[in-house]
């Protein structure tokens, strides 16, 4: 493999990475004993446990109650003191999103991320040093710099990440931006006709609007994460309602199984042999799940006398956990010629879906990997190399498992399936919430990041026909090959913005990628 493929490859879905993390067993997700789950309507409910297994229904889960805490916890006299916090403490509030580390030390890397807002309880306190003078004990684990808090009469409270509207499938719209759309960074840009410089020829954005719109000289424009945009520049997306099938409440009508698959989305002829020139025996709805009976030429016997072509559908087959040691009971298995997913409980099957994986075979490429992390909600975008430019805002329930490389809720398309990403592994809104939620460890609530370390952590077998049984991914290489690549992507960076700049100014044109 080329350099620049081993970099594609690496940078492929890109978005932040955090690096290591504690182990699964020190970190304990369970909720903090006295925090209050604030849910949509704004009244308290404890912790969210992980949504029924996902159905083709298109309601999305709700978050279910438990019943609330009504005494608060006696603060920490010690951290009051310190702080010179007033005795009516009962938690503090973080005045911004913070990371927590395992230790009160900020030269080791963060565990997780805790959102703004959010109010825990007043535990134990140290004494730190110049860069945190001192630091607060985080629930449910490790420790958050002191400097990001602020006392609050009000009992801990913290709010299921990402936040989503009763009756939803998305914590909210999301749109994309029409070729040629021009993005502004305020209204007097927008009045002057200076757009945001374009990082490649080829760009694409999804991104998330404010409600309220701007009026500027008779045109509508909507504040976006990327900047302003006309309205009449944006299209909404509208997010797939399929699901995966739970194997258990749900037992296929036998091993291995298939998913129907119609170019048209509609329906599939099926014939009475194996044969196109058959007698037709019917149709079958697009991702009707059927049973495999027998594989003849290029077809599927689904029932007495009906057969489809094999391109038309995408079996799922139970397969041997793989040898690794140390590793959790659950796991996952993608076959990436199928485009398949199985979750499994030790040897046991519980969840199976469609997903779409990279659309070359570098892409996403076969190994043995780990879950290493989750965010609630993250930016993804095109490294500097490579040759087009993506920014996908706000994308939900991304779970780690290769730096650049996620399971994540696609909004933008429907053909699950079928190979379309960048790299990561695309999920219906729907399953890539039972992902999220179903992996461990749990996000803890009122987190929006967690990092997991390879020790005992889940594994995510990744393979093909070519590659039926993978090589152990190696992270440590990975690590230092991140380091190299960071250096380059930024040394990329700062010559484009330059470049950008100096065009801005009128000193010469701005490069073409």
């Amino acid at each position: 493999m080329t350099r620049l493929g081993l970099f594609l490859v690496l940078a492929a879905c890109a978005s932040s990475d955090r690096g290591r993390g504690a182990s699964p067993r020190d970190l304990d997700v369970a909720t903090q004993p006295h925090a209050v789950v604030r849910a949509p309507n704004g009244e308290g409910t404890p912790p969210v446990p992980p949504p029924p297994v996902a159905t083709t229904s298109s309601v999305a889960p709700t978050q279910q109650p438990v019943p609330v805490v009504a005494a608060p916890p006696i603060a920490d006299p010690a951290t009051l003191e310190r702080l010179a916090w007033p005795a009516t403490t009962t938690s503090f509030v973080l005045r911004s999103s913070a990371h927590v580390y395992p230790a009160p030390d900020m030269s080791v890397e963060p565990v997780g991320k805790i959102i703004a807002g959010t109010r825990l309880a007043v535990g134990e306190s140290v004494a730190g040093d110049r860069r945190c003078k001192v630091w607060l004990a985080a629930a449910p684990r490790g420790w958050i710099c002191a400097r990001y808090a602020r006392a609050s009469t009000q009992p801990p409270e913290a709010v299921v990440q990402p936040e989503l509207p009763a009756g939803k499938l998305l914590p909210q719209d999301y749109y994309g931006i029409k070729k040629g759309g021009k993005r502004y960074a305020t209204e007097d840009d927008v009045r002057a006709g200076i757009a945001r410089p374009e990082p490649k020829v080829e760009s694409t954005y999804m991104v998330t609007r404010e409600k309220e719109t701007v009026d500027i000289d008779g045109v509508t424009y909507a504040r976006t994460s990327v900047g302003l945009v006309a309205t009449s520049d944006l299209y909404k997306h509208w997010p797939s309602t399929f699901a995966g099938v739970d194997l258990v409440k749900s037992p296929p009508p036998g091993w291995p199984f298939a998913w129907v698959i119609a170019k048209n989305r509609r329906t599939v002829i099926a014939r009475a042999t194996a044969d196109k020139k058959g007698a037709e025996a019917g149709t079958l709805a697009h991702r009707q799940i059927v049973p495999v009976l027998e594989e003849v030429a290029g077809f599927v016997r689904v029932g007495d006398g009906t057969w489809i072509e094999r391109a038309s559908v995408r079996i799922a087959r139970r397969r041997p956990r793989p040898a690794v040691d140390a590793a959790h009971t659950k796991w996952i298995d993608l076959d990436r010629d199928e485009q398949v997913m199985i979750a499994y409980a030790g040897e046991t099957p519980v969840f199976a879906t469609l997903f779409s994986s990279g659309r070359r075979k570098t892409d996403t490429p076969p190994a043995i990997y780990r879950i290493r992390s989750k965010t609630a909600v993250t930016k993804m975008a095109a490294e500097e190399r490579e040759s087009s430019h993506y920014e996908v805002s706000e994308v939900p329930w991304a779970t780690r498992f290769r730096s650049g490389l996620y399971f994540h809720a696609a909004y933008w398309h429907d053909q699950f399936g079928t190979a379309k990403s960048h790299g990561c592994v695309n999920l219906s809104p729907l399953d890539a919430r039972w992902v999220y939620d179903w992996t461990e460890p749990t996000m803890p609530v009122g987190w929006n990041e967690l990092e997991v370390a390879v020790p005992e952590s889940m594994v995510v077998r990744v393979h093909d026909a070519k590659h039926p049984d993978p090589p152990v991914f190696d992270y440590d290489r990975e690590a230092r090959q991140r380091v190299k690549i960071r250096k380059k992507e930024k040394e990329l960076k700062e010559a484009r913005e330059a470049a950008e700049a100096a065009a801005a100014a009128g000193v010469l044109p701005a490069p073409v990628p």
